[in-house]
């Protein structure tokens, strides 16, 4: 579950495997204009989630080789990019209700597809749509409160799940027009998260422990048991006392231009601006003649609740 809560510090540049030659810039970079059949493939070697509180502890950490994003409408304020991908991962998650309840969760190329609306004006995330239908997870349970046969405590299982995430203001890492020395400040956004989750092993769980109850042995509690068998994520959130609505509050300063340098990635050399994110936690690059960002990378433990590290390459585009 995602918040931002940063703190904006000097910028500072961080080591960056990029040529540090500074590119001359006598123009601003106004925002590209995409069009349809645009594409750009990322390439994602890591994204660490850690969230804890007093009841829940949640880690999640993704790999992606290959993500295309290609655009397939520019109707009215927004462009809609189309995705489908493989991801890999694990996904821990130890619940603190009454005795803990630990699980785990293992996937491999796991196919995922979806959408995103980006802003035309600001190149900003509007809304995120991602879902997978009966793709295989390896899970593993362990819990206190009634002895399981072993094909429940450890087993693979195939799983749909559907996600939305909406922000209401759009999101952006970049201000048009972009030119080096400038800063500008990361806006305040709430994002919204719903969607559902199902499987015929939850179905199972859900059976068991129904027939559990009725001799007084049930093993879940009447709360996770009432989100049983189809998991609605606002109703689960709500739960556990987050809700589904997340503010990104209002950072001055945190985005800063250093220059234009000259960085090679997977899709080639580009003349890119470099921009510090949060006084130097991470870096960012933007490419005009990509018409798109070609490289994030940085570690936010220090400023970032959650998210803990990012390394994203551009590996190729079709953009002219």
């Amino acid at each position: 579950m995602t918040t931002f809560l940063v703190v904006a510090k000097p910028p500072q540049k961080i080591e960056s495997k990029s040529s540090t030659e500074t590119i001359p810039t006598a123009y601003n970079a106004d925002v590209p204009i995409w069009k349809i059949g645009d594409q750009w493939t990322y390439k994602i070697d890591d994204i660490s989630i850690l969230n804890e509180n007093k009841n829940v502890t949640t880690y999640l950490y993704l790999t992606i080789a290959e993500l295309p994003l290609t655009v397939v409408s520019t109707t009215g304020d927004f462009y809609t990019l189309e995705f489908q991908t493989t991801i890999n991962g694990q996904f821990k998650d130890s619940i603190h209700v009454g005795s803990p309840v630990n699980l785990s969760m293992t996937f491999s190329n796991l196919k995922i597809s979806g959408n995103v609306l980006i802003e035309k004006s600001t190149l900003g995330i509007k809304e995120i749509s991602a879902g997978f239908k009966k793709e295989k997870f390896s899970i593993q349970i362990k819990q206190p409160y009634i002895p399981l046969p072993l094909f429940l405590q450890k087993f693979s299982t195939k799983i749909t799940m559907n996600i939305t995430t909406t922000f209401d203001t759009p999101f952006s890492l970049l201000t048009f027009p972009l030119n080096s020395g400038i800063a500008w400040n990361l806006t305040s956004t709430n994002i919204t998260i719903n969607g559902k989750i199902q499987s015929l092993w939850l179905n199972l769980i859900n059976f068991i422990n129904k027939i559990a109850t009725l001799f007084g042995k049930e093993f879940l509690s009447p709360e996770i048991s009432a989100l049983l068998p189809i998991i609605d994520i606002k109703d689960t959130l709500a739960t556990f006392g987050y809700g589904n609505v997340f503010q990104i509050p209002t950072t001055s300063d945190a985005f800063f231009c250093l220059n234009t340098e000259n960085i090679t990635v997977p899709a080639g050399a580009y003349d890119a601006y470099n921009i510090t994110l949060f006084g130097g936690t991470a870096q960012c690059y933007y490419a005009p003649t990509a018409g798109n960002i070609v490289k994030i990378t940085g570690n936010f433990e220090k400023t970032h609740p959650y998210l803990k590290y990012i390394n994203m390459e551009l590996i190729s585009t079709n953009y002219s």
